[in-house]
């Protein structure tokens, strides 16, 4: 009777046993697999951040660039503008912008099509890039024109590489299909304490005198 006893004990302690390892062991596995999910998951969430890090930057520095000219869009351009003329007014230091629309643009697209408005601002830029310092900022504006901003810039100084760009745009070959098309601007041309001292007055008197300039003609510069 007692061998028996013993034997459902020995038995029954055997079973607590048994199935205290497997909790053990199980607990363990458990475990080592949480490790091994949290390793897991550490290193796919480092490799999309960097990935997010990268596609972020390339989305931050596509939406600041207008598609056609490659320059700053109108957005990117105003805010570069403000940034500048804060730091001109902090440092007493002069700012000039500068506003180029092509003339007749109507004309030309009755002659040539609509497309023609895009291959005239592309050959623009073209010539604005070869006209200015790699200190200065082109942007496109919200519509048919360009502007540029040029630090540490005064009016006259401004002035010069606007007659550049007008005089370089008559003579530029747009393609050879369109050699024979003759491509003018009326530019308008301000600068900062001189004509105004706010950023949103600046763009509208560049605009202001570059739609003067082409009301007398166009394929002149304009500053007041």
């Amino acid at each position: 009777m007692s061998d028996k006893k013993f034997d459902i004990d020995e038995g029954w302690s055997s079973a607590k046993e048994n199935k205290f390892t497997k909790m053990v062991n199980e607990t363990r596995t458990d475990r080592e697999k949480f490790k091994a999910d949290k390793v897991r998951k550490t290193s796919e969430i480092e490799v999309n951040k960097q990935l997010s890090d990268e596609e972020l930057s390339e989305l931050e520095k596509s939406s600041m660039l207008d598609p056609l000219t490659g320059l700053l869009n109108f957005k990117a351009f105003f805010k570069k503008l403000d940034y500048e003329l804060r730091r001109a007014k902090r440092y007493k230091r002069p700012l000039s912008l500068m506003l180029v629309q092509l003339d007749n643009l109507e004309g030309s697209k009755r002659q040539y099509g609509a497309m023609i408005e895009e291959e005239l601002l592309k050959s623009a830029t073209q010539t604005l890039k070869a006209c200015i310092r790699d200190i200065d900022f082109p942007g496109r504006g919200d519509g048919p024109y360009l502007l540029v901003v040029f630090p540490e810039t005064y009016s006259s100084k401004a002035m010069v590489v606007a007659e550049r760009m007008r005089e370089r745009l008559t003579t530029h070959n747009i393609s050879k299909d369109l050699r024979h098309l003759r491509v003018t601007a009326s530019i308008g041309v301000v600068s900062f304490p001189t004509h105004a001292r706010d950023e949103h007055d600046l763009f509208a008197l560049a605009l202001e005198y570059a739609n003067h300039a082409q009301s007398q003609g166009g394929d002149r510069v304009y500053n007041g």
